[in-house]
C-alpha cells in the first residue's frame, strides 16, 4: 500500500468510525491487497458484523464470516498489531453489511465502495487490461471512467491524498489574504 496522509494514518486508525473503516478498506481494495486492520479497527468491524441480520444476508450465507468474526475478536483481545483480511472476505463483509442495514447512516459510502468493487470485477467501461493490467492502475482507470461516478471516483481515488492537509498546521490549505 502507498503512503497515507496524517488523518488517514493516525486519526482514522486511533479513533475509527465506520466511515473511516470503509475508507481504509477501500484504500486496500484499490491496491488489490488484503485489508490490514489494527485492534481498534478490528473492534469496529467486529461490532458491525456482530448483528444477527447480517448473518441472514445472502452474502453471509454464500461465504460465512464466522471465522472472520472470531479472528477479529481474538485480535482485539490480544491487541494484535495487524490483522489481515483477504480481499474476497472483505468484499463479502461489505456486501453483507450493506444488505443488512440499507438505512444505516453509512449506507451511502458503503454502497459507493461496493459499486467500485463491482466495477473492478465487471469493467463496465471496457478499460483495456492490455494497457493497464489488472492491478492498481487498472482500478484507478476504472474509477476515472466509471459510468456512475461517486465521491470516491470524483476525488480521483484515494492515492491522491496530497490534496489533504493537516488542519493543525496553521495556514495550510487556506486561501491567501489580499494585501
Amino acid at each position: 500500500m502507498s503512503w497515507l496522509c496524517r488523518h488517514c494514518l493516525l486519526d482514522r486508525r486511533e479513533q475509527p468510525r465506520r466511515r473511516d473503516l470503509l475508507i481504509r478498506v477501500f484504500h486496500h481494495l484499490l491496491a488489490g491487497s488484503a485489508v490490514g486492520l489494527n485492534p481498534k479497527e478490528c473492534a469496529v468491524l467486529h461490532t458491525w458484523l456482530d448483528n444477527p441480520a447480517i448473518r441472514q444476508t445472502p452474502a453471509w450465507q454464500r461465504d460465512p464470516l464466522d471465522a472472520t468474526t472470531v479472528r477479529l475478536a481474538t485480535s482485539v483481545a490480544e491487541d494484535k498489531p495487524t490483522t489481515w483480511i483477504a480481499y474476497p472476505t472483505a468484499s463479502t463483509a461489505l456486501r453483507a453489511m450493506a444488505a443488512a442495514e440499507p438505512d444505516h447512516p453509512e449506507a451511502r459510502p458503503l454502497q459507493n465502495v461496493l459499486q467500485h468493487v463491482t466495477d473492478w470485477d465487471t469493467n463496465p467501461s471496457g478499460v483495456d487490461t492490455r494497457r493497464y493490467g489488472t492491478g492498481t492502475p487498472y482500478r484507478q482507470q476504472v474509477l476515472r471512467t466509471t459510468p456512475r461516478p461517486t465521491w470516491l471516483s470524483e476525488l480521483g481515488g484515494p492515492f491522491f491524498l496530497h490534496k489533504s492537509f493537516d488542519p493543525a498546521e496553521e495556514g495550510v490549505g487556506e486561501e491567501p489574504e489580499d494585501g
